[in-house]
């Protein structure tokens, strides 16, 4: 869960980001049409279809990297705190790899109205997180 969190965490996830499931996306990287590149706070944190309690969140995404960071309160989820390097697709798909423990995870994400929503599944557990871009 611990990737797909910090990915895009998120995408990613976390990843995707987190923020944060199977090595590469099935779609070739390209070109975006739509930047992703920017700081993010967290809005919204699902694990296995339920919402999860949060302190706080934040991402930050350059064009190739990303750095997560998500509080929880205490005695429930631990902090998650990963960076590393990501790709993403025009048509939705997206792959991270962590610099801290080397876990490589690709899903899928959206970006309307400035909410980049990251969706991927780690060790069988669908993980959604929404965040809305600064």
């Amino acid at each position: 869960m611990r990737g797909l969190a910090r990915g895009l965490a998120a995408l990613a996830v976390a990843g995707g980001f987190a923020w944060l499931a199977a090595c590469g996306s099935s779609t070739p990287p390209g070109p975006l049409n739509v930047s992703l590149k920017g700081n993010y706070t967290l809005t919204t944190f699902t694990l296995a279809g339920q919402a999860q309690p949060f302190t706080s969140g934040a991402l930050a995404l350059t064009d190739s990297e990303y750095a997560v960071d998500i509080v929880f309160p205490q005695g429930t989820l631990p902090e998650i705190v990963d960076s590393g390097t990501y790709t993403a697709t025009d048509s939705g798909g997206f792959s991270e790899t962590s610099r801290l423990n080397g876990l490589q995870i690709s899903g899928t994400y959206t970006m309307v109205n400035n909410l980049l929503t990251v969706s991927a599944t780690e060790q069988g557990v669908p993980v959604t997180q929404g965040w809305q871009k600064q």
